[in-house]
Parts: structure tokens; C-alpha cells; sequence
């Protein structure tokens, strides 16, 4: 029976270590850790999404409109009038 109480004297007075403080500065250093890598793969994945972007249109994979395709879009969208677009045609040296 001696034993057993010595052993549960054990447990209670260096058994538990997150009494100590150290136990719970560590979980708190470990969750830290955890949101910085999180933060970290989040810029990361956002970063590479950009410039992705940005050089699949500079090589010339998605081609920019020319001025007299907005122009002709636009008419064929209705968002401008015939007369408004000979107008712009005109000042664009185009028909």
C-alpha cells in the first residue's frame, strides 16, 4: 500500500507537466508554428496564382483586344450606337 501512495505522490507532484508552465508554453509555440506554416502556404499558393496569370498573358497566350475589336465587340454587344461607332472608327484610322 506504501508503494501505491508514493506513487500517487509521484503523479501528483511531477507527473503532470503541463503544470509547470513548460507544457503549456510549448502548445502555444506549436500552435504558432502550425499558423505560420498555414500563412506561409497561403502566400505561397497566392503568389505563384498571380504570376502565373501575368506570364501566361505576356507570352502572348491570352492576346490582348486591339482597339478596333473593343470598338467592334462593343457594337456587336449593343453597348454603343452605329453612329457612335463610325465615329470611333474613324478616329481610330480604322473603316
Amino acid at each position: 500500500m506504501s508503494a501505491l501512495a508514493t506513487l500517487a505522490q509521484y503523479r501528483m507532484d511531477y507527473g503532470d507537466h503541463m503544470d509547470s508552465g513548460w507544457g503549456w508554453g510549448m502548445m502555444a509555440l506549436l500552435v504558432i508554428a502550425l499558423l505560420a506554416v498555414v500563412a506561409l502556404a497561403a502566400w505561397f499558393v497566392r503568389s505563384n496564382g498571380v504570376s502565373r496569370r501575368q506570364s501566361a498573358s505576356a507570352a502572348g497566350d491570352v492576346p490582348a483586344e486591339t482597339p478596333m475589336q473593343i470598338l467592334d465587340r462593343r457594337l456587336a454587344q449593343g453597348e454603343i450606337a452605329p453612329e457612335e461607332y463610325k465615329e470611333r472608327a474613324a478616329i481610330l484610322g480604322g473603316r
